[in-house]
């Protein structure tokens, strides 16, 4: 990391960034300007000069600002002088001092060490072995006796041998999360609670003499609210056809599979599951995500470019720890969830996966959005895999964010007590999830 990097601070507020920048410990000059002024910080391996208390007030009104610019230049630092701190420590006596409350006791150096301990939250990272069991028998039961803690992607399929989507594609679109509804090969197909359409015509004379059919089906799944992707499979011989399909509006065409079994099958089968994974992903109008300055992701991903493959995950609970008593992150993978680190709760090593679709932490994967409070019957399967027996209500679900999707979750709490006061934590864990190594 060499390169200044900058940004603005409605992207990335100055607390968080010098909490950020504390606990990545990097080198260089940290600089802050605002309407109450600038400020100046040399930073070596995540420690400043603790200033006056004059400057430290000075100081607090500019951390106290939500507009503005921020600015990191990586390099070497003389040797500090004078009393020295973690950043977060100097953030926390500036807010103080500009709050004009009595900081003598926040620049004792034992109670700064001792500040600083609490926030070294025991971290227990996880191996990210490859899954054996992809929970099938778990998966089974669920439906059957507590459908209720499942949220499945709905997959309707239009097809006249519906023989290509039952056995191993049915199994593992299951385990992925996604559930098949066969539909009538009609004119007036229900679209109703659809996710996506798949079209399957194996033979191009399927739809001959029927073709403005189709393509009012493709507009109605389109004018839908919100609208549908259509994947069509068929073959793609005939290019004024083609060009009617894109103009209706479809969103993906597939060649139709030359075999019903053998490579071909499995190649079909394995092209359409990502077909189907990115058009799924697309469709999800991601708010916690959609706005994520590109400045951010690179001053996070630059201040991590260095450190160890699990740094990523845990720096993400060492700032977790500022705000939640435990906590724990969940990477999202085709067909589980892996629980990859923790801290408060006593993980269980030989019971750390989930399967995909289980309600809660599948809605915040797909919407994007933070969830603040659960529901107790849907959060029995998750309280089990962090090791514990429930999660209190106010248990926050947060997503981490990685170009437009979610690609973790971070499960934390505070013991019982409300969470609805981490609006900032929720911003900056959104930016985190580019960063992670799995």
């Amino acid at each position: 990391m060499r390169r200044t990097l900058s940004g603005s601070l409605e992207h990335l507020t100055p607390p968080a960034l010098l909490r950020l920048v504390s606990m990545t410990s990097p080198s260089g000059v940290l600089e802050i300007e605002t309407e109450y002024g600038s400020l100046r910080l040399e930073v070596e391996r995540g420690h400043v000069v603790m200033p006056s208390k004059g400057d430290l007030e000075a100081a607090g009104k500019i951390i106290g600002c939500r507009r503005g610019e921020f600015r990191f230049t990586p390099g070497e630092i003389q040797r500090l002088e004078g009393e020295i701190v973690k950043l977060a420590a100097f953030a926390e006596a500036a807010g103080a001092a500009a709050a004009r409350l009595e900081v003598e006791n926040l620049l004792v150096d034992e109670d700064l060490e001792n500040r600083e301990s609490l926030h070294g939250a025991n971290i227990h990272v996880l191996p990210s072995e490859p899954l054996q069991n992809p929970l099938d028998e778990l998966l089974s039961d669920l439906e059957a006796d507590a459908s209720g803690e499942l949220l499945f992607a709905t997959i309707g399929v239009v097809t006249q041998d519906p023989r290509w989507w039952r056995g191993g594609l049915e199994l593992d679109w299951r385990r992925r999360g996604w559930h098949i509804r066969q539909l009538g090969f009609s004119d007036d197909i229900g679209l109703e609670g659809l996710d996506l359409l798949v079209i399957h015509h194996q033979h191009g004379s399927v739809r001959v003499g029927s073709e403005e059919k189709w393509l009012r089906i493709l507009r109605r799944a389109g004018e839908a609210e919100p609208s549908i992707p259509v994947v069509w499979v068929a073959p793609l011989g005939d290019p004024v056809w083609v060009h009617r399909l894109i103009e209706a509006g479809v969103s993906f065409l597939v060649p139709a599979p030359q075999g019903d079994a053998g490579e071909a099958a499995t190649r079909f089968a394995e092209s359409l599951s990502r077909v189907v994974d990115r058009q799924l992903q697309s469709s999800r109008h991601l708010v916690g995500s959609a706005a994520l300055p590109a400045a951010v992701s690179e001053l996070v991903m630059a201040l991590l470019s260095e450190a160890e493959p699990d740094r990523g995950i845990g720096t993400l609970l060492q700032l977790a720890s500022e705000h939640f008593s435990r906590g724990a992150v969940l990477m999202t993978e085709d067909t589980v969830l892996r629980c990859r680190a923790a801290f408060g709760y006593p993980l269980d090593p030989t019971r750390t996966v989930l399967p995909r679709g289980v309600g809660p932490i599948e809605q915040v994967i797909r919407s994007g959005e933070a969830l603040k409070v659960l529901e107790p019957e849907s959060s029995d399967l998750l309280a089990g895999v962090l090791g514990i027996d429930e999660l209190p209500a106010e248990t926050a679900l947060i997503p981490l964010g990685r170009s437009g999707s979610v690609v973790g979750v971070l499960v934390a709490d505070r013991g019982g007590e409300e969470v609805d006061d981490v609006a900032e934590f929720v911003l900056l864990v959104g930016r985190l999830g580019s960063v992670f190594r799995t």
